[in-house]
């Protein structure tokens, strides 16, 4: 008759301290990569943050944004740098097809495009020259002739670009299939610019001219995180003027009024301002989504 043997007891006391000391040390250990952490993220330079793999950025400088730089330019209509010796070096053809162009010149409007490179002309009228005007006074002066700014959109992503400063009074217009000229009221000329990456490194620009007139109300309008409401005017678009630009890194697209478009012609209305002075906007693509992966870190990977 074999006897039962009693079963072992664990020691629960030993456990418990076990449990204790390697919850101190994991706690402990939480506590000096924290401190360091933040001692390290505070104190820390572009070399420091270049060896743990973070590096400081300007805003809006992620992978997959499209950079896009605006100027406008005001000049009298007879300056000679908006005739001739500056359309004859820009590709005022691209990618749009004949029926495009036959519109824009039908209403006044005239576009072209240009390498990173630009000619002598587009090089003064943006600045990057510097002629020397007055002989007593040797100081470059302020052009206050010139605005620019810089936007980042996502691909697929539209900006505004508004043409006039305050809205205008009352306009007449010429468009595209009415009999008479319409009558608009309170109105701002602008062009609604689409970007879409079609390839790599190269972006199209789907630019479409609106009229906003009216009084401003309150408008449902698609926004990218759904339908909210927003302090709107009556809008007009002109799908009949709507012209692409294709454009790679660098590349320049020239926009303004043709020298004897009409009055109430879109060209005119939109690219004459206030004083009588031309417009012209140039739109230059500083840069497009990168298309190279990012590096993999896998658990085989040794420093």
């Amino acid at each position: 008759m074999t006897t039962a043997r009693p079963l072992a007891r664990h020691d629960t006391t030993s456990g418990h301290h076990l449990t204790v000391s390697v919850a101190t040390c994991l706690l402990l250990a939480a506590s000096v990569l924290t401190l360091g952490g933040c001692r390290l993220l505070k104190s820390s330079g572009s070399e420091t943050l270049e060896k743990i793999g973070l590096r400081l950025q300007p805003l809006g400088s992620g992978r997959d944004v499209i950079s896009l730089e605006f100027i406008t330019v005001q000049r009298p209509g007879n300056d000679p740098l908006l005739g001739e010796s500056l359309w004859n070096r820009l590709d005022t053809i691209g990618r749009r097809p004949a029926r495009m162009r036959a519109a824009l010149a039908e209403q006044g409007v005239r576009v072209g495009q240009v390498g990173a490179t630009p000619p002598p002309p587009l090089e003064e009228l943006l600045g990057l020259t510097a002629p020397v005007h007055d002989d007593k006074d040797t100081r470059r002066s302020t052009r206050r002739d010139l605005t620019g700014w810089r936007v980042f959109l996502r691909d697929g992503g539209e900006t505004e670009v508004v043409l006039h400063a305050q809205p205008l009074p009352t306009q007449q217009l010429a468009l595209s299939g009415a009999t008479s000229d319409t009558e608009f009221h309170n109105v701002r000329y602008l062009l609604r610019i689409r970007a879409r990456q079609i390839r790599a490194g190269w972006v199209r620009l789907e630019c479409l001219p609106e009229v906003h007139h009216g009084r401003q109300k309150l408008q449902p309008t698609a926004t990218e995180a759904g339908w909210g409401l927003r302090t709107r005017q009556d809008i007009v678009p002109l799908y009949d003027l709507r012209f692409t630009v294709d454009l790679t890194e660098g590349e320049m697209t020239v926009v303004t009024a043709t020298p004897m478009a009409e009055r109430n012609s879109i060209g005119h209305r939109f690219f004459t301002i206030a004083d009588g002075r031309t417009q012209l906007l140039v739109v230059r693509l500083a840069g497009v989504p990168l298309t190279d992966p990012l590096p993999t870190r896998t658990a085989g990977d040794t420093d």
